[in-house]
C-alpha cells in the first residue's frame, strides 16, 4: 500500500509541471497577435463595469479603468472591436440580442494599439462611447500623450519644449533616449475663452522612465466650471 502511494505521489509531481507549461502555454497563445487595450475618460451613467468586448465572435468580459489599461484584447481580422450588452429579443427570448455601446476599428498595421473610450451624449446610434486609436508603436517608453476633451486650447510645457493642444487633438511627446529616470519641470496652461488670453493651470516636476508611458487627458468639470486633468500609467512591457 505504501508503494502504491509513492507511486500516486510522484505521478501527481510529474504532471505538476506540464499544468504549469499548459498555463503558461495559454497566456502565450493569448499575447500573440493584434492586442489592444482599454481605458476611458469617464464612466457614463447606468453603464456596467466590467464590460463585454466582441472580437470576432468571441466575447471577453474586461474591467474598464481610468487610471491603467485594461487586460489586452486580441484585434480579429477586420479589425473592429465592440463593447456589447445583452437586451432582450422580443422575437425569441431565449437568443438576446446584442446591443453595441463602441465600436473601434483598429487600422490594418496596427499591431498593439490603446483604445480611449470618451463617454458621449445623445447619440442616435445608441452608442455610449466614441473611440479614439492610438498606435502604440508610435508612442514609447518615456513618452507622454496628451488628449484635450474641452473647447479650449491647452499648452504644455515639457523642460524646453511646447506643446499646444487644441480641442479634440491628441499629441506625444517624445522622450529622448533614457538610460535612467529624469526629472523634468512640466506646466500646464489653457486659453481662457472670456479673458481671452493663456492662463496657468497648475506646474510641478515629473519623472520620465523609460519602461512606461503616460497619458495626460484634459476635461472639463462642470461642477467647478473649470479645466481638470487625470493621468494613466501605461508599462512598456505590455
Amino acid at each position: 500500500m505504501k508503494n502504491v502511494f509513492l507511486c500516486l505521489w510522484f505521478g501527481f509531481c510529474a504532471v505538476l509541471p506540464l499544468i504549469a507549461q499548459d498555463d503558461d502555454g495559454d497566456k502565450q497563445r493569448k499575447a500573440k497577435g493584434r492586442v489592444a487595450w482599454f481605458v476611458y475618460t469617464s464612466m457614463p451613467e447606468g453603464l456596467e463595469n466590467p464590460v463585454s468586448i466582441m472580437s470576432g465572435k468571441d466575447i471577453s468580459v474586461v474591467s474598464l479603468s481610468k487610471r491603467s489599461p485594461s487586460e489586452a484584447v486580441k484585434i480579429p481580422t477586420d479589425g473592429i472591436l465592440r463593447i456589447v450588452r445583452e437586451v432582450a429579443n422580443p422575437e425569441d427570448p431565449a437568443k438576446p440580442k446584442l446591443l453595441t455601446l463602441a465600436q473601434a476599428q483598429v487600422p490594418e498595421g496596427v499591431s498593439k494599439a490603446l483604445i480611449i473610450l470618451i463617454p458621449v451624449a445623445d447619440n442616435p446610434q445608441g452608442l455610449v462611447f466614441q473611440a479614439k486609436i492610438q498606435d502604440l508603436a508610435t508612442f514609447k517608453g518615456g513618452g507622454w500623450l496628451f488628449l484635450n476633451m474641452t473647447k479650449v486650447k491647452v499648452a504644455v510645457e515639457m523642460g524646453k519644449t511646447g506643446l499646444e493642444i487644441k480641442p479634440g487633438e491628441v499629441k506625444i511627446y517624445d522622450a529622448p533616449t533614457l538610460s535612467e529616470p529624469v526629472e523634468m519641470p512640466i506646466r500646464y496652461n489653457y486659453f481662457h475663452p472670456v479673458q481671452q488670453k493663456w492662463k496657468m493651470l497648475s506646474a510641478s516636476t515629473i519623472v520620465l522612465y523609460s519602461t512606461r508611458r503616460e497619458i495626460c487627458i484634459f476635461g472639463w468639470d462642470p461642477k467647478y466650471d473649470r479645466i481638470e486633468k487625470h493621468g494613466i500609467t501605461f508599462p512598456v512591457t505590455q
